[in-house]
């Protein structure tokens, strides 16, 4: 009796003190995950802006224009806004957008097509969703005269991403569009739409398994159309197979010869080159750096780059002594927690690399940018960004937070002389 009696108060002394050291080892940990947190959402890196060159640019205050005002009644967008593009065709502007809960996939998704003459009144040309699908990449191409508006479908899964295929639509008329119909491969996603001399070039990439830190060889395609609905690839083999490529933006000179960019997603950024005589051999030169959501433009004999800076720096910290899979894996949680903005690069075509310009407003998740020009010195911009008023998010927290669209104008000086 007496023997029983001693072994329950040391039973519950070896309880007592397993909990305490149970709940100070998780107070300890979360400790040490809140300080991580708190240090890689203020992690801020050098960055040396070009400010040379960025004092022959200027831009007006950025003006919010989704929500309100460049959604005519009876268009209720939601929370997360982005994902824009835009044309100029004659004398309207023509502008699409993504509206959803939020940045992941959802089943709520629209895409919304706007169009107006002066840039302060909208009408609304068209509204849509595809049943058990989210919509992404809105992209226009003007093209024989006609008005394309291609897009890519994806699922429902909002921590996946799951390309089922290429869409496009054509404007019939005011208000008119055909019916969605899908445009090359499955599994592809569409990044950009232009056109030189008489033929339309799309770059695509394949999207399937693409956000994984697996090694798996990237595809980027160039695909070329005579009437914007019938695409080709321009040769059998892909022009980029680099890990984790997607994202190629791409840009002719004068001449007709190609310079891109290419998002590598688990390693940095490529910045490429291709002859007019063969546009399917991609020169490829790579960078630590990333350059999400690019939009490239030439200006005179200068090419601009509008794409999302990391505050952090790198991408790609090269922590080799770490198995490959796992670098990349911290590479991503690193990126995905840190803060991000919006600048403007001019691409060193000597060093093959960008050149950072400045950055503008932006905050949390951002970076989608569209553009078209008004003039031979001016450009309308439209990006979107998280509230540029409300919290500094680092990137995963305003891809949560909800984001708007926001409208500026580009200015070089006038007189500017071509390099």
């Amino acid at each position: 009796m007496t023997e029983a009696k001693t072994e329950k108060p040391f039973a519950r002394r070896v309880l007592l003190r397993t909990a305490r050291y149970f709940v100070v080892s998780v107070l300890i940990l979360a400790g040490a995950l809140a300080l991580l947190l708190g240090l890689l959402w203020r992690s801020e890196a050098p960055v040396t802006f070009d400010t040379a060159a960025a004092a022959k640019l200027s831009f007006e205050p950025l003006r919010q224009i989704v929500p309100a005002p460049a959604v005519p009644e009876g268009v209720a967008v939601m929370s997360s806004n982005n994902n824009v593009d835009l044309a100029r065709c004659g004398t309207d502007f023509y502008m699409a957008f993504r509206t959803a809960p939020t940045h992941f996939a959802s089943l709520q998704t629209q895409l919304v097509v706007v169009r107006s003459s002066d840039r302060k009144s909208w009408t609304l040309e068209t509204a849509f969703g595809l049943e058990d699908s989210d919509l992404r990449e809105p992209r226009f191409l003007e093209f024989q005269g006609k008005l394309f508006l291609y897009f890519f479908r994806g699922g429902s899964n909002p921590l996946g991403f799951e390309p089922h295929s290429i869409y496009v639509r054509e404007r019939t008329g005011e208000g008119a569009w055909t019916e969605p119909a899908p445009v090359y491969a499955p599994g592809y996603v569409i990044w950009r739409a232009k056109v030189w001399g008489d033929t339309a070039y799309m770059s695509v990439y394949n999207g399937s398994g693409l956000y994984t830190t697996a090694e798996r060889a990237g595809e980027i395609r160039l695909l070329t159309s005579k009437n914007g609905r019938d695409w080709t690839p321009i040769s059998e083999a892909p022009q980029c197979t680099v890990m984790g490529a997607e994202e190629g933006e791409f840009e002719f000179d004068r001449e007709g010869n190609l310079v891109a960019t290419v998002r590598l997603e688990v390693q940095g950024a490529l910045v490429c080159r291709a002859s007019k005589d063969n546009l399917a051999e991609w020169e490829s030169h790579y960078t630590t750096q990333k350059y999400d959501s690019a939009l490239m433009f030439r200006h005179n004999e200068d090419f601009y780059v509008v794409a999302r800076r990391n505050v952090d720096g790198a991408f790609n910290r090269e922590v080799t002594w770490l198995p490959p899979a796992i670098q990349r894996g911290w590479n991503q949680v690193r990126y995905s927690l840190t803060r991000k903005r919006t600048a403007l690069y001019r691409v060193d075509l000597a060093a093959n690399t960008l050149v950072p310009l400045f950055d503008f407003p932006s905050k949390g998740d951002n970076a989608f940018p569209a553009l078209v020009p008004l003039d031979a010195t001016s450009y309308y911009l439209v990006n979107y960004s998280c509230p540029l008023e409300g919290a500094d998010w680092p990137w995963l927290g305003g891809q949560l937070a909800g984001t708007n669209l926001y409208e500026t104008v580009l200015r070089f000086a006038p007189g500017t002389p071509e390099t």
